[in-house]
């Protein structure tokens, strides 16, 4: 008998991750030369000097380092946590570094989840924890974006294993109280649950008080808490992740980070190190620029009456286009090869996000930004009917 080739279940049912397919939309287009309002895109751009590579000790970062991370990188961003988010961690035994805190994530969910357990995500929902938590074989438990932290009992079951929190979120901006943290914690202590904190956007806020996950677990007896350098630091291209959970947590992903990533890149980790505090310096005041030119934005939303999801965080919008008579894929899709307006697919955020599409203000003029947005209450306009 022949054998089979056919891929595994899991590749044929996986859907590309909808922001990224945008984005290589985005890219054609740009290379055919036709001008593209960028909205879709999930970073911000920010003005970093090259630091001088020359200082470095390329020798050493051209092999394998650490497969933890570099301890001097591994003891900054463990004293950057400890003194902007009050979250204190044994560098030697309780921080991870890796390549980008998506595969890190993954790592996570492979770590802790069995076959057949659940994971409940909040909608909405960045585009790869469903995927991921699948590629795990668990299951993904979704909280529509009209309930909350509130509403998770509804949600638990025996196979329950863990909780996700994005906070702040992509894509909607919202940052959790102290009040909503501390009743998940809660929530979590009483069913023996872990939870998976995803702080990406930990630096993106000012109208509201970002508190930590960890802050509420010290002793890190559930809580993994996952950040990077490519939102906050506006470096997505480096690709530098870290994890902060208990040593045990932290044995267990070091084995798998062991086997599919080995180290981070060892000159960029020293790149890191050397040039980490002049970096801040630099990018603090240009996260306080996109956060301003958020509210302007905001502002300008209400002025032509397009409503959002509420936040105040991260440099996204959940718009609703209602009331359009498309799905969000076909107003997104209809957009772009319209208006040359790239946005993201509110479905890829979950299934209550189909009226909804993503805007990114982060790596256009607020003169750009305002045009798209006209683009896109005119659309609707077009397609009420």
């Amino acid at each position: 008998m022949k054998k089979s080739r056919a891929f595994s279940q899991l590749a044929e049912a996986l859907p590309e991750a909808t922001s990224i397919r945008y984005n290589t939309l985005v890219y054609e287009l740009q290379r055919r030369h036709k001008d593209v309002t960028v909205l879709s895109l999930g970073e911000s751009f920010f003005k970093i000097p090259l630091f001088p590579f020359k200082t470095l000790n390329y020798e050493k970062g051209y092999h394998y380092s650490h497969s933890r991370g570099v301890l001097e990188l591994r003891e900054k961003l463990s004293q950057y946590y400890k003194k902007h988010y009050g979250v204190a961690s044994d560098p030697e035994s309780e921080v991870l570094i890796s390549a980008g805190s998506k595969v890190i994530l993954y790592m996570v969910l492979r770590t802790i989840i069995c076959p057949g357990d659940e994971v409940i995500v909040f909608e909405p929902a960045w585009v790869s924890y469903t995927e991921q938590v699948r590629l795990s074989y668990g299951i993904p438990m979704m909280v529509p974006h009209y309930e909350g932290i509130a509403d998770i009992d509804k949600y638990l079951t025996e196979r329950t294993k863990a909780v996700i929190i994005n906070n702040p979120n992509n894509p909607s901006g919202k940052v959790y109280s102290k009040k909503e943290l501390q009743e998940l914690y809660r929530f979590a202590q009483k069913h023996n649950l872990y939870i998976i904190a995803d702080e990406a956007y930990s630096d993106f806020v000012d109208e509201e008080t970002f508190y930590s996950m960890g802050r509420f677990d010290p002793a890190k007896k559930r809580v993994i808490v996952v950040n990077s350098l490519s939102k906050n630091m506006g470096m997505s291209g480096l690709r530098i992740g870290y994890a902060i959970a208990n040593e045990k947590t932290i044995n267990m992903l070091l084995k798998i980070n062991q086997h599919l990533i080995t180290c981070p890149a060892t000159l960029i980790e020293l790149y890191v190190i050397k040039y980490l505090d002049n970096i801040l310096r630099i990018t603090f005041p240009q996260i306080r620029r996109v956060l301003r030119e958020r509210k302007e934005i905001s502002r300008y939303m209400d002025s032509i009456g397009l409503s959002r999801l509420p936040g105040t965080g991260t440099f996204y919008f959940m718009v609703s286009i209602a009331p359009s008579k498309l799905s969000s894929e076909a107003f997104a899709s209809r957009l772009l090869k319209k208006h040359y307006v790239a946005v993201v697919p509110g479905i890829g955020y979950g299934k209550s996000l189909d009226a909804y599409v993503r805007v990114g203000v982060g790596t256009e003029s607020v003169a750009r930004i305002k045009k798209g947005l006209d683009c896109m209450q005119a659309l609707i306009k077009e397609t009420m009917s």
